[in-house]
Formats: structure tokens, C-alpha cells, sequence
């Protein structure tokens, strides 16, 4: 199903955002645990130019080119280019505003973890996305981390369950507690620059373009 056919109807879509530089089976098996959750679609969206971290390794086409070949053959997760086609920052309050543009009938919810929801007030635009989305603030089992007094504000007014959260179009924040691979990129890129065998670490269709352009080496 393309993303123009499932919009046709309202539904619950989930945001999953990143440099995937490159995309490993942790950042698969978050789309998975969000499209099992009760979401429609879950997007995996590139960053162009990330305002919260450094500039990425690999450029655009070669990170769109790795999600499409780790997605191919998963139902209901897709990849979306609609960061990389802008040369700006890729400020998630503008993504929204262009995709609830394109997708008047689907209501978003941006999936985050625990660090970047602790940061969150510091997003540009904090506000204005909670207008345009929910939050699905996903968090590992013993995980704990202080609570900001913005957050806790946050959360006092806009709690929700996951149920509540797939039929709200926007403003909830809804926080669940999933098993993580320690998978990172970062480990990922230092692991391929001395050598070492990352597979299982990342698709095989991923590992054989990683091996054919020399990526991070």
C-alpha cells in the first residue's frame, strides 16, 4: 500500500526520526514495536541536517538508499524523504505542518526516547509540535532518568494511554517501557572502521551496500 492510499482514511501514524547513519536492527525493531503497538504506518524519517546532533557520515541518497533496502520486506513501515528534500534544518514543527498538509485525514505520533524527550522543551518549536502531534516517549525496562520540571508538567496535563494516544489527532504523550537492543550507530560506524563483523548487527541487503562503497571505513 502506498502512503497516498493508507491516508485516504483516518489513521493513527507513527514518526520515527534519525540521521540512520546508518540504519541497524535496533531502529527496526523500534517500527516494529510501534507498528505492532496499533499504529497504521510507521515512517522512518532521514534527517538532512539534524539540529540536536553532528552532521551525519554518509550522505542523503546513500542513507535513504540503506532504510529502503532495511524496509523493503516490512509491512506497514515506510521511509520517508520529506526531511532530505529540504536544505534547511530539519525542524520537526516544520515536517509536521507539511505533513498534515499532505495527510489532512492521518493523525502523528513522534516516537522518541527517553534522552531526546528530556531535552524536548529545548526542540525548536516545542510547542507548536505538540499542536500538530502526540508523543510516544519510548523507554528501556530499568531505565531511569531524572524528571525535568517542564517535562513533569507536561506530562501531568497530557498524559495518555496507548489506546488513548492511536485515536487522538494531537497534544498526548503517552510513555511505554519496551525491551532495546544496545544497538547504536555511532558503535556501529566505529565498529566498521576497525574491522569487526557487525553482522546481525544490520540487514544483509544494508551490510552488502556497506561493504560495496567502503561506508565509514
Amino acid at each position: 500500500m502506498t502512503l497516498a492510499a493508507a491516508a485516504c482514511r483516518a489513521a493513527p501514524w507513527a514518526i520515527l526520526g534519525g540521521t540512520f547513519d546508518p540504519v541497524h536492527i535496533g531502529h527496526l525493531r523500534i517500527a516494529l514495536q510501534l507498528r505492532d503497538a496499533g499504529f497504521d504506518r510507521v515512517l522512518l524519517m532521514p534527517n538532512r541536517i539534524p539540529p540536536h546532533r553532528p552532521s551525519p557520515r554518509a550522505s542523503s541518497s546513500q542513507r535513504l538508499t540503506m532504510l529502503t533496502l532495511a524496509t523493503r520486506d516490512l509491512d506497514g513501515v515506510d521511509v520517508s524523504d520529506i526531511e532530505l528534500q529540504r536544505p534547511e534544518c530539519s525542524y520537526s514543527a516544520v515536517t509536521l505542518e507539511l505533513l498534515r498538509t499532505l495527510y489532512p485525514e492521518v493523525t502523528f505520533s513522534w516516537a522518541m526516547g527517553t534522552d531526546a524527550w528530556l531535552s524536548f522543551d529545548r526542540w525548536h518549536r516545542c510547542d507548536d509540535i505538540l499542536d500538530l502531534a502526540n508523543l510516544m516517549v519510548i523507554s528501556r525496562p530499568g531505565e531511569r532518568q531524572p524528571v525535568a520540571p517542564w517535562q513533569q508538567q507536561q506530562w501531568l496535563a497530557r498524559q495518555a494511554s496507548l489506546d488513548e494516544l492511536l485515536v487522538s489527532p494531537a497534544g498526548r504523550i503517552c510513555q511505554q517501557t519496551w525491551p532495546g537492543l544496545d544497538i547504536s550507530a555511532s558503535g556501529l560506524r566505529q565498529s566498521i572502521a576497525e574491522g569487526e563483523n557487525i553482522r546481525f548487527l544490520t540487514p544483509d541487503p544494508v551490510l552488502d551496500y556497506l561493504t560495496q562503497h567502503q561506508l565509514y571505513r
